[in-house]
């Protein structure tokens, strides 16, 4: 009996060592394109990648555990449901009950954004005279209520509810407000949605970004901190940073004219591969060569932040999946890229017909076809056709906008960029067809329906 008695008050193990032995880190962050979302292909984000690093390190498996916002972090936190939050935070006094912040890992920029056409503010004098609008419970609202006096100017903002309908750029946008301040990582990622803004200056003083760790873990955090230290010191950190934070592309980078330019100098040896994978799938040659320019211009070398290969830049572990040895061989590229095409475009509907039911793949091969779906549900909810590509395509868009992604069943998403190439592959088909009309090499045409 005294055995048992002094087992029973024996004190709980150290949470680093409670980890280990349940084999799962658990982490709480926020479905953002900063942090983490589902991608094409599996998970991706900032905090998800140093996370899955993390996990690794320490040899256990790693458990996301997603938040509508931050005050879904810290309950999580409270709650004992999460080892610790990483969702691009800075440690604020609202954190202070709840956890305790590693070391700051990185420092981000906040910026005021105005719209365009207006005057530009220069500067934190100039603020003063204007409506300030600031989202609830985010990085820019923190950073405000740390720094209320910037610069030895007093300021006054408003602070929009996050389940108000309208975030704080669609507020600058639409006139409701002359400036906001924006996260700027969170900018990079939004400014497609919203080309009517602009970056007017940056704040004087960045913030950090850092882990917050359960207040009852020391290890734990001891841990952490030496993880990133280590990460620092041999560079991978700076890499990851650079990679999961890339801004997304400029959409007008790819033309006609160079589209046009590289049909000579590059397609002209690959034509055969890609008829040869259209006989194998029966998917027009001209749409996967449309789609393999909008995904690499044709580079067997092609390699993208997400660690995505080859032609048709397929990740890894769907390459693996698909019989593709060696990603970067261009035949083996272009076969695997034209079956997984096959086989996402057969997740469509079968009562969405062509041309529109390729569009639907091609958009889901950009994204996923959960997001995709997401995107039908928000086109119905609208008022729009969920089964017609001019409806869903002008929605999916929204999919990046967080009043809608929240309740959204897959949550974030680039809409807009599986938009893009969608609208860019069309454009791409239709040259093809116009170029290799004359020669009829293949009888199949996507307008048909």
């Amino acid at each position: 009996m005294l055995l048992a008695g002094i087992t029973a008050c024996a004190p709980e193990a150290p949470v680093l060592k409670q980890v280990q032995a349940r084999g799962e880190l658990r982490v709480a962050t926020l479905n953002a394109p900063t942090s983490y979302f589902l991608g094409t292909q599996g998970a991706e984000g900032l905090e998800y990648e140093l996370a899955r690093r993390y996990a690794d390190k320490l040899g256990v498996r790693l458990k996301i555990i997603t938040a509508a916002d931050r005050r879904g972090l810290k309950a999580a936190l409270a709650e004992g449901r999460a080892d610790l939050a990483a969702a691009q935070l800075t440690s604020h006094r609202r954190w202070a009950k709840l956890g305790v912040p590693a070391e700051p890992y990185a420092q981000v920029p906040l910026h005021w954004v105005y719209r365009r056409g207006q005057p530009r503010p220069a500067n934190t004098r100039a603020l003063a005279k204007l409506r300030i609008v600031v989202l609830e419970n985010t990085a820019a609202s923190d950073y405000l209520d740390a720094h209320g006096t910037l610069d030895g100017i007093e300021l006054h903002w408003e602070v929009l509810p996050r389940r108000g309908g309208m975030d704080a750029l669609d507020a600058v946008r639409l006139g409701e407000a002359d400036v906001t301040l924006v996260d700027g990582n969170e900018y990079a990622f939004a400014r497609p949605l919203h080309p009517d803004t602009a970056i007017a200056f940056t704040a004087t003083l960045p913030r950090d970004t850092q882990w917050i760790v359960r207040r009852d873990a020391p290890d734990l955090l001891e841990s952490v901190n030496a993880f990133f230290r280590a990460e620092a010191s041999s560079g991978r950190l700076k890499r990851i940073l650079a990679e999961a934070l890339q801004p997304p592309p400029d959409l007008e980078r790819n033309t006609l004219r160079e589209f046009s330019q590289l049909v000579e100098s590059r397609l002209a040896d690959l034509l055969p591969l890609f008829e040869q994978a259209s006989v194998q799938t029966g998917v027009d040659w001209r749409l996967l060569a449309a789609l393999a320019y909008q995904e690499s211009r044709w580079n067997p070398a092609a390699r993208s932040p997400n660690g995505a290969l080859g032609i048709m830049m397929l990740m890894p572990d769907t390459a693996r999946s698909l019989g593709v040895t060696d990603p970067m061989d261009a035949r083996q590229s272009i076969e695997g890229g034209a079956r997984y095409f096959l086989k996402v475009r057969e997740q469509i509907p079968k009562r969405i017909r062509e041309p529109d039911r390729s569009w639907f793949a091609i958009a889901s091969y950009n994204m996923g076809y959960g997001h995709l779906e997401d995107a039908r549900v928000i086109t119905q909810k609208r008022g729009g056709n969920p089964d017609l590509w001019e409806d869903v395509g002008a929605n999916l868009p929204l999919l990046s906008d967080e009043a809608w992604y929240l309740t959204a069943k897959n949550g974030y998403a680039r809409g807009w960029e599986a938009f893009y190439t969608v609208e860019r592959v069309r454009e791409f088909v239709k040259v093809l067809e116009w170029r290799t009309a004359p020669a009829q090499r293949q009888s199949g045409n996507l307008e048909r329906r």
